[in-house]
């Protein structure tokens, strides 16, 4: 899954997270994107959530990060 929907990723993402289908998701590429005053936040809380089911391939922060699933 490709996720690049400026500054989408935010609402998305913990959804996804929440519902238990990013277990479903093997390859994901996000680009994170730098908006509002809490992006940086988001973005690592959402990392966090990440890391217990995938691993990060790559990550150049606000550019793009790929994740597969352990």
């Amino acid at each position: 899954m490709k996720i690049n929907i400026e500054g989408g990723e935010y609402e998305i993402l913990p959804r996804i997270l929440a519902t238990g289908l990013i277990n479903k998701i093997k390859h994901l590429q996000i680009q994170f994107h730098d908006v509002g005053p809490n992006a940086k936040t988001q973005m690592e809380n959402i990392c966090s959530e990440l890391a217990k089911t995938h691993r990060p391939r790559y990550q150049y922060k606000f550019v793009w990060e790929g994740w597969e699933l352990r």
